[in-house]
């Protein structure tokens, strides 16, 4: 009988147990929904961790709870992934409700100008102004300008070369009203179309930025270094060679020396025996 007894608790343990899981994992959905509408903005997954106060896997599981229920649902909100952050936002079917309200739509409508900018730097970012300008074939300054204003592109840095031109890159803003999760969800281009950019990219750096001239400016460099040190070796061979010489004329000097004292020391013998003979010749006893 106690072993019956026994048997009998354990669905209902069990059961407690799924429950208790079930209202830690809905509380744990419900701080991530109160920490989406309260901020009103993008939520990073460390915000989301700090939040819940747990390691980084299970947050990003709680937010993905909240994300799917929320889709399930249908109501007048969504959760919304952007790359790897989370925002409430409101569901397409409200909009027209809302825009009587606001009395005028805040989302921005871009020319096909401003189109044709944002598409280039979408698919070719980071990028700069003058490699868009060299794919497009005109001026882009305030297409750019729109954008940025739009909030759909930013500056993340400079290019390395001369002038430090800015870079250009889109921005969260234009995810989520593109409606993409991730650049990695943008259409893919046409085959060739992809290539034809990078190589227009690739030619502007060459020209507009000298990249390519700075390259061969330093193997004139090099070479003139090279050059430099040659010339160097070849004056220093060249003085050794005229300090060999002095040497070499040195020591023939001393050489030659003994054989011109010699020389002339026998002929000033030479010339007094002449001498003799004739004072003898001329001599009256001869």
């Amino acid at each position: 009988m106690e072993d019956l007894g026994q048997i009998s608790l354990l669905p209902d343990l069990e059961e407690e147990i799924e429950e208790e899981d079930r209202i830690r994992l809905r509380e744990e959905e419900d701080l991530v929904e109160a920490l989406l509408f309260s901020l009103g903005r993008s939520v990073s997954a460390e915000e989301i961790v700090i939040c819940l106060n747990m390691g980084r896997d299970g947050a990003l599981l709680a937010a993905e709870r909240l994300r799917i229920r929320y889709e399930e649902r249908q109501g007048g909100l969504l959760i919304k992934k952007l790359e790897d952050r989370y925002q409430m936002v409101s569901h397409p079917k409200t909009y027209d409700g809302l825009i009587r309200v606001v009395k005028s739509p805040r989302k921005p409508v871009l020319s096909d100008v401003a189109l044709e900018t944002l598409s280039i730097i979408a698919y070719c970012q980071p990028v700069t102004k003058v490699e868009v300008e060299r794919i497009r074939g005109v001026k882009s300054d305030h297409a750019v300008n729109r954008l940025v204003e739009f909030g759909l592109i930013e500056e993340v840095g400079r290019l390395d070369a001369p002038g430090r031109p800015m870079l250009f890159a889109t921005t969260e803003e234009f995810l989520n009203r593109f409606g993409v999760d991730s650049l990695k969800d943008l259409p893919a281009l046409p085959e060739g179309v992809e290539k034809l950019l990078r190589e227009e990219v690739t030619e502007e750096l060459k020209d507009g930025f000298g990249l390519e001239a700075e390259e061969e400016s330093e193997e004139a460099v090099v070479n003139n270094e090279e050059a430099i040190a040659n010339n160097e070796e070849a004056i220093a061979n060249n003085e050794e060679a005229v300090v060999n010489n002095e040497e070499a004329e040195g020591e023939g000097i001393d050489k030659e020396e003994p054989f011109k004292k010699d020389y002339f020391d026998g002929e000033d013998r030479k010339d007094e025996e002449i001498v003799k003979e004739e004072a003898k010749a001329e001599s009256p006893e001869t």
